[in-house]
């Protein structure tokens, strides 16, 4: 591990001298807004289904992003993007809580960091090699296991610290990185003391028209920690991911599939319901459409996912996904479940979209429910593009609790924590409005 970082610390000291050596061609700036009002019938975590325990949730949200980029000659650009996400009213300057009655003005305003800042080199030395060194955005695929957290509500996006490696041969493309997602709080930085570390290798083949076949390898290593043992684990959790996507068009139609197999040891102790510390789960994830060739340019679509688990607790874990199969039970972390939705889009005018979808979802083991039945959601949503930059989305769901949930699901935190378990099945109700505008 130390010959590895001292590379890391090696290859970002040689990338930082190279604006040095080049000189500035151009330089861009570009941001976005991204503002959305949301109101759930329901606000706990995990839910409870029960409305007579729960009141509802009303709140505004909204990410601020300003970007820098500079290229210079030799193929080398720097990227500089700060954010700040916030709910509204959180910290308000206005009133300092004086009289008792409102809250306290900490003088800080919101925070801003870096979301991204890294150095880039195209073509090192005249060979088909990219590199990138620092904090920095990765979307693997239709982002079903690693994406950067901008969809639906509480999109505070994802980024990570470390290199990322391109190549490209022909029709052939090779990606690696190795990043560092928590580093120990020691000031020596010494071995096995908290880390987490992710890495992994995708490539790809785009030689067949308007198709893509992928196939990836993912490491995911996280050192045993005082709090990981109370939660009682017994070891590191260190396994791998190994999976395989093929996409594409042709004529009307469009699909996406892809199937990923998880092992190695998930650090699990020999808790009530787990017996094995081994990981073995997989995921089967695709979905089809059909756009007609009429006014409007509809189109129907199919999708399906099965997320496994099985009676001994373990479940698949879709590590940094962004695919959100639901406004209401799904963090991009729902798992030991299975899902089966379609629905139907459409450009009624030039400016407006409409689309309308319903998904049915299942859990693979109940752990003792009275069944399987999770429910059904239904949504509908329109988007108007008042310009090419600026546009506005409205949004309602509805879920049809179904009565398993009565009992409790073990369907979320990548299987290890249920919902409902109150008794109750209630009907859950979402709506939005947002507004996004990009420059």
């Amino acid at each position: 591990m130390q010959r590895t970082l001292s590379l890391v610390v090696a290859t970002v000291l040689f990338c930082f001298s190279l604006p040095a050596l080049a000189d500035l061609q151009e330089v861009k700036v570009g941001g976005s807004l991204r503002i959305r009002g949301n109101w759930y019938s329901e606000q706990s975590s995990p839910l409870t289904f029960d409305k007579d325990l729960q009141s509802d949730q009303l709140f505004v949200e909204q990410r601020t992003r300003v970007n820098v980029s500079a290229t210079f000659t030799d193929d080398v650009n720097a990227f500089i993007e700060l954010d700040s996400y916030n709910v509204f009213g959180d910290t308000f300057r206005g009133l300092d809580g004086s009289d008792g009655l409102y809250g306290v003005d900490n003088g800080s305003g919101t925070a801003v960091n870096f979301y991204q800042g890294y150095i880039e080199v195209k073509d090192l030395w005249g060979t088909p090699i990219s590199m990138r060194v620092g904090r920095q955005e990765i979307q693997l695929g239709s982002e079903f296991l690693v994406g950067n957290n901008d969809t639906r509500s509480r999109f505070r996006g994802l980024s990570f610290d470390g290199i990322t490696l391109s190549s490209h041969f022909g029709d052939f493309k090779l990606r690696s990185w190795y990043t560092e997602l928590v580093t120990n709080n020691n000031p020596l930085r010494l071995e096995s003391s908290g880390d987490i570390w992710f890495h992994g290798m995708q490539g790809s083949y785009d030689g067949f028209e308007n198709m893509t076949i992928e196939v990836y390898a993912i490491h995911y290593a996280q050192a045993l920690t005082g709090p990981l043992a109370s939660a009682g684990f017994i070891s590191a959790m260190d396994f791998y991911t190994l999976g395989a996507r093929f996409a594409g068009t042709r004529s009307h139609f469009d699909w996406d599939v892809e199937g990923a197999y998880q092992l190695g040891d998930s650090g699990r102790a020999d808790v009530p319901g787990v017996s094995s510390e081994d990981v073995n789960a997989y995921a089967i994830t695709g979905k089809a459409g059909y756009t007609f060739d009429v006014r409007m340019q509809p189109r129907l679509f199919v999708n399906g996912v099965y997320l496994s688990g099985d009676d001994e607790g373990r479940a698949f874990n879709r590590l940094f996904s962004d695919h959100e199969y639901s406004q209401f039970i799904d963090s991009t972390d729902m798992s030991n479940v299975w899902l089966l939705g379609g629905g139907v889009g459409a450009q009624v005018t030039e400016s407006i979209g409409l689309a309308v979808e319903a998904t049915y979802f299942q859990a693979v083991e109940d752990f003792g429910a009275a069944d399987n039945n999770v429910g059904v959601e239904a949504a509908v949503s329109a988007t108007y593009r008042y310009s090419e930059d600026l546009s506005f989305t409205a949004g309602y769901a509805h879920f049809f609790a179904g009565s398993g949930v009565e009992d409790g699901l073990r369907i979320s935190a990548s299987g290890a924590t249920s919902i409902g378990g109150s008794g109750q099945s209630d009907d859950l109700d979402y709506v939005f409005l947002e507004t996004s505008i990009s420059f």
